[in-house]
């Protein structure tokens, strides 16, 4: 793929200096990306410069004879100045290109050359040593989205058909290609807008890298502790502590400058004195000490880090350091555990623990992580109460580099992992978190606590959302999350499933040995909602263990219950923990999930969890009803996860998309305002374009152009205020519905007028549309989330209520019917007190549309339809209003890049 060409390609090809003819778009700072590689470590991205000449001109010559041919079909051993020149000196519109960094080094650059309106040619180079690291696939969806945003859609390229490699990274990146050969040449073309089939083999290629960096960091074969001292409780010496405790087999390095021996391991006085390359440094320093560490780890080829400082959120200059942390770490290729992170632990046969933890866990299958370390610390004390089998945990701390996302990558594959439970003060990207948890909870089921009034914790650089806590929640509802209340539940859950793994149904029995007890479980589970299928409240109160034990075989061993929750008021006589153990043999032994609510003294109970502690065949014992049920709601709703994100998104066949970009190109300039309400008729024709026509309507200026519009449109028609607070509000005057002719339209016109003389805004008449249930449709671009659609029916109540459905886009056609139906008050759809049944098939239809023109228009900051009629027979959509702004840099989109400051 040459330039060879250029002199037929005036558009593309510059002499030094010209660019002084054209004027040059700024430096596009927010195309700045850190990525992951395939081999699990970072780079960072961002458009040439001018100063890269002498960089570019390095990397120009570290490559071989054959690369060089390849990429510029000669063997050109150096760039000639005017190449440089050429190559480094862009206007970041027709002529783009990136590099990829690792330090000061280029490992990359991917170009692109405008050669028609719509269509520009790309050439790559990368790296010898770093061929088949992904580069050339993480560049092309970069250089593809710039592409984009600056009005291109087709990618051409001119490639020899030696370099398959370079033909590989076009056509298996799920794009649609055109190949031919011309004169011994390959000629490649395609369009760069994202498919299915792209946006698909990008996850596929971002998961692989995010996984490998995380079993890098979690299972390093030499480890380096830095900031060790003979004291005990040191954050170092802890960390060292730990590490002996676990059994790691692999080697350790310790930098300490207090003596030459620290509990049997020679010490460095410097990083750099520690001999070859490491897998993993601990860095227990102060904070601005940390920065220097990070370099000097660099020297040595430390690969990850994990840093458990804390102070990086006490001031500004704190989080500035953070920053500078991350982008340093990146820059040399490393990923960052923390700051403020309380480390890592995994048992088993390759046990290892890098953490503050007190003790090892007992071995088991739940995937445990948290984000502070006060966090972390109570979850780790709580799994220690319980005697929670715990697989692997991870302390993200402030996650400034390595997140909870990075987590779920990485235990997505990982077959020891039955259970995955996290506890998050804040979502850096919600929108990618959902979507990797759509994937992951097919497999195993995902528990998650968001502690309330922790939105926002320091130091976590998170984009804020303009949508409420209720509004996220149920978007993780609908990625199939189980969501806990607090600490206690989350663990609760966690044990149950991590000891007898999820029921195989939703039916549930109830077991007491008194009446009284029974009804607590009965209310406890009917306020849960659960389906309740046997309950047997009339097992005698008598010492004979051997009277409940039959009555739980009997329910059990039916096959009628998939779940049971035992009562057992203790009568302090006979051995009720004997009673728990027969319990769970027959459980087992019939496929039946159990939970044992036991009520008795504290010396009893005490004794009982003791033995629950250790023994993992034992089912959890809670002290209450309320514990009991809670636990089993949660293990039902990991059950009952939902089915509609497992679908693809639904298509439709009548869009323009062309024509509503063109139409946001056009109207929104360059450089454009912060917002940009648009006019009534480009809001119908932006509409139009993804098939939702709205009800015609024409402003009017008097009594007579009223009468002339209305026999336009045909009567009845409906006269309206276009005042934003009166146009849909009859009972404060700014509507008039059914007006059957002539005479009362001029009458109308003229009250109107009247009574809404303290509005300057003009009437207009509307075609009427058939009676049916008012809804809004909404969809808003956040920041935190990208594209969000919610729905509701119309009203003041629903807003105070806050009875408002969300979801994110795009929608299968099963979650949009969910959708529709999620919110209360959505009942009315359904044909209650003899009212007709709505077409719920055409709002769905509706908000399927809603979500692909919210997905495809970054652009489009907000849009309201209100009212939307849905009758018996379709939907009318009778008002909308939309905006648009500036195109942000989803958190999700279709590039990948690291979350953090370089990142989005």
């Amino acid at each position: 793929m040459a330039d060879r060409r250029e002199a037929l390609r005036p558009l593309r090809r510059r002499a030094p200096g010209d660019e002084d003819s054209q004027a040059s778009s700024a430096y596009p700072a927010h195309w700045e990306a850190d990525i992951a590689l395939h081999d699990g470590s970072a780079a960072h991205l961002r458009p040439i410069l001018p100063t890269d000449a002498e960089a570019l001109q390095a990397f120009h010559q570290r490559q071989s004879e054959h690369s060089r041919y390849l990429r510029f079909f000669a063997p050109m051993p150096r760039l000639s100045p005017r190449d440089l020149e050429r190559f480094t000196h862009v206007d970041h519109r027709d002529r783009v290109a990136f590099v990829v960094l690792v330090g000061d080094e280029i490992i990359a650059v991917a170009r692109y050359d405008r050669i028609a309106p719509q269509a520009a040619e790309v050439a790559f180079n990368v790296s010898d040593a770093r061929q088949g690291s992904g580069l050339a696939s993480v560049l092309l969806e970069h250089l593809a989205a710039a592409a984009r945003e600056r009005g291109l859609s087709i990618f051409t390229a001119e490639v020899l058909p030696q370099n398959a490699k370079m033909i590989n990274v076009f056509t298996e990146a799920g794009f649609d290609v055109e190949r031919s050969l011309d004169d011994g040449v390959v000629m490649v073309s395609f369009r760069i807008d994202p498919t299915a089939r792209s946006l698909a083999v990008m996850a596929e290629r971002e998961h692989r890298a995010e996984a490998q960096a995380m079993e890098r960091l979690l299972h390093p074969e030499s480890v380096l502790l830095i900031g060790v001292s003979s004291r005990a409780d040191s954050a170092g010496g802890r960390f060292l502590s730990a590490l002996e405790l676990s059994g790691y087999r692999g080697a350790v390095h310790v930098v300490s400058r207090e003596q030459m021996e620290l509990r049997g391991h020679r010490t460095h006085a410097r990083i750099t004195d520690v001999p070859g390359t490491i897998d993993l440094a601990v860095i227990a320093l102060r904070p601005a000490a940390c920065l220097e560490a990070i370099e000097e780890c660099a020297s040595i080829g430390v690969r990850s880090v994990v840093i458990p400082t804390e102070g990086f959120t006490d001031s500004e200059h704190g989080r500035d350091l953070q920053r500078q942390l991350v982008a340093r770490a990146r820059l040399h290729g490393m990923r960052l555990l923390g700051p403020g992170s309380l480390g890592f632990l995994r048992t088993g046969e390759d046990a290892i623990s890098l953490s503050l933890a007190p003790a090892m866990p007992r071995p088991g299958p739940v995937a445990l992580a948290g984000q502070s370390s006060a966090l972390s610390a109570l979850l780790l004390a709580g799994t220690d109460t319980r005697g929670i089998g715990i697989h692997e945990f991870v302390g993200a701390g402030n996650r400034a580099d390595v997140s909870l996302n990075d987590t779920l990558q990485h235990w997505q594959d990982d077959e020891d992992v039955g259970v995955i439970a996290l506890a998050l003060e804040s979502m850096g990207n919600p929108r990618k978190f959902t979507r990797l948890a759509r994937r992951l909870t097919r497999r195993v089921p995902l528990i998650v606590l968001r502690p309330p009034g922790v939105d926002h914790a320091p130091g976590h650089d998170v984009r804020p959302s303009t949508l409420s806590r209720r509004a996220l929640g149920q978007v993780l509802d609908s990625a199939g999350v189980v969501q806990a209340t607090g600490v206690d539940h989350l663990l609760d859950i966690t044990d149950a499933l991590g000891r007898q793994g999820l029921p195989h149904g939703p039916r549930v029995g109830l077991l007491s040995n008194t009446a009284a007890l029974g009804a607590a479980l009965r209310g406890a589970a009917d306020q849960a909602r659960l389906q309740i299928v046997a309950d047997n409240r009339s097992v005698p109160l008598a010492p004979d263990p051997r009277l409940i034990q039959r009555a739980f075989t009997s329910m059990a061993a039916l096959g009628e219950v998939d779940l049971v929750i035992a009562g057992m008021l203790d009568p302090l006589s006979g051995d009720a923990l004997e009673v728990i153990r027969q319990m769970a043999t027959v459980a087992r032994h019939s496929e039946v999930v159990l939970l044992v609510c036991l009520i008795t003294d504290a010396d009893r109970y005490g004794a009982v969890q003791r033995a629950v502690r250790t023994d993992p065949d034992l089912p959890p014992v809670h002290a209450t009803p309320h514990a009991a049920l809670r636990a089993a709601a949660g293990m039902l709703a990991a059950t009952l996860r939902p089915a509609a994100d497992d679908e693809e998104p639904a298509h439709r066949e009548d869009l323009d998309r062309a024509a509503a970009r063109d139409l946001v190109d056009r109207l929104l300039p360059d450089p454009a305002p912060p917002t940009l309400d648009l006019a009534a008729e480009d809001v119908r024709a932006l509409l139009a374009a993804y098939g939702i026509p709205l009800l015609e309507a024409h402003p009017i200026r008097d009594g007579d152009d009223a009468v002339s519009r209305a026999q336009e449109i045909g009567y009845p028609v409906a006269l309206k205020s276009t005042d934003p607070v009166l146009r849909h509000r009859a009972d404060l005057g700014g509507v008039r519905l059914s007006i059957p002719d002539d005479v009362q339209l001029r009458h109308a016109v003229e009250a109107m007028g009247r009574d809404l003389s303290y509005s300057s805004a003009p009437l207009e008449v509307q075609a009427m549309a058939p009676p049916g249930v008012p809804m809004v449709v909404r969809s808003v671009e956040d920041p935190s989330l990208g594209p969000v659609v919610s729905l509701s029916v119309a009203g003041d109540a629903t807003d105070l209520l806050d009875d408002i459905a969300y979801a994110i886009p795009p929608f299968s056609e099963t979650a949009a019917a969910g959708l529709v139906d999620a919110p209360a008050s959505a009942v009315k759809l359904r044909g209650t007190r003899g009212l007709p049944r709505a077409d719920r098939t055409a709002l769905a239809d509706l908000v399927v549309r809603i979500g692909l023109l919210a997905e495809d228009l970054p652009e489009l900051s907000r849009l309201e339809l209100y009212p939307v009629l849905v009758g018996q027979d379709g939907v009318s959509m009778v008002g909308a209003t939309a905006q648009l702004s500036p195109a942000p840099n989803r958190t999700d989109g279709a590039r990948r890049v690291l979350s953090g400051p370089a990142g989005s």
